[in-house]
């Protein structure tokens, strides 16, 4: 523990992010006594000696570009989203009027919807990458500026990041451990909180929505009357998922996006306790 305020009252050691002594209750404004003040810069100088501080902006920006990537890739699905709900639902007006769906559209419709599935690859992939990398230079960082050790290493932040599922759990809690260490009183857990919501959110309504939606359309056509029924029913689910689409491109979005800004944020306070060390070694 580094960012820390000793209290007037009764000498209890309190973190910075905390208003009040934790013992007495007394306000922070009105108690702290300024010792240790100097506290986490001193840290920060000796840990220098044996770990270097080393900017991730240039990680950050790669990761930045990827992640407006995934935006622009989650519109161009929403707007595909809508199409393919159009392509649908006239094959269905097809198959209520013939009997017969249109074979060679839909192969085409496949072949489309692959090269759409390898550009997304294209993009989340080098993003896990670049944002792996970002973050964990940042947590190798943290000593150096004077945020103690972090709760997890650089290496397993990195490769956390990589992992299916496990970064779905592990990552925010890094994010917001690095983001406390770097300035106690800058919160920021609404943001992170929101960008999670965002990609995390969107892919678990997919995959729930996209399990309903199939076990829906099995269910309603194994029961259907007539084609009639079978293709109203199927039309429904069908505007049903074209729904589903728009809300997760939306998320992805909005959640790609706040991301951004976590990074941003995170790299100004990087950079202003870099600055802060420096003047407190007279470098």
């Amino acid at each position: 523990m580094t960012d820390v305020w000793v209290c007037g009252n009764c000498h209890s050691l309190n973190r910075q992010r905390a208003s009040k002594c934790y013992k007495c209750g007394a306000a922070q404004k009105t108690a702290a006594t300024g010792e240790m003040a100097t506290h986490r810069q001193e840290q920060a100088i000796a840990m220098r000696r044996v770990v270097g501080y080393r900017p991730a902006a240039a990680l950050g920006l790669a990761a930045s570009i990827f992640l407006l990537a995934l935006a622009a890739v989650a519109i161009a699905a929403m707007i595909d989203s809508r199409s393919v709900g159009i392509f649908l639902n006239q094959q269905l007006d097809v198959l209520k009027q013939t009997g017969h769906l249109d074979q060679a559209a839909f192969d085409a419709l496949d072949a489309r919807e692959n090269v759409f599935t390898i550009v997304q690859l294209a993009v989340i992939v080098p993003l896990l990458v670049f944002f792996g990398a970002w973050l964990g230079r940042v947590v190798a960082n943290v000593p150096a500026l004077g945020g103690g050790i972090p709760g997890t290493t650089p290496g397993r932040a990195f490769v956390n990041t990589l992992i299916p599922f496990r970064n779905l759990r592990t990552v925010p809690g890094v994010i917001q451990d690095v983001s406390y260490r770097l300035d106690p009183k800058g919160g920021g857990f609404f943001l992170i909180a929101v960008a999670w919501i965002g990609l995390v959110g969107s892919w678990f309504i997919s995959l729930v929505a996209g399990w309903y939606l199939t076990a829906r359309i099995f269910g309603d056509i194994r029961n259907a009357r007539s084609l009639d029924d079978a293709v109203e029913a199927a039309r429904g689910l069908v505007n049903a998922a074209v729904v589903v689409d728009l809300v997760t491109g939306v998320l992805i979005t909005a959640g790609a996006l706040v991301l951004i800004l976590v990074m941003i944020r995170i790299e100004r306070r990087s950079r202003s306790r870099d600055a802060e060390v420096r003047r407190a070694a007279g470098v």
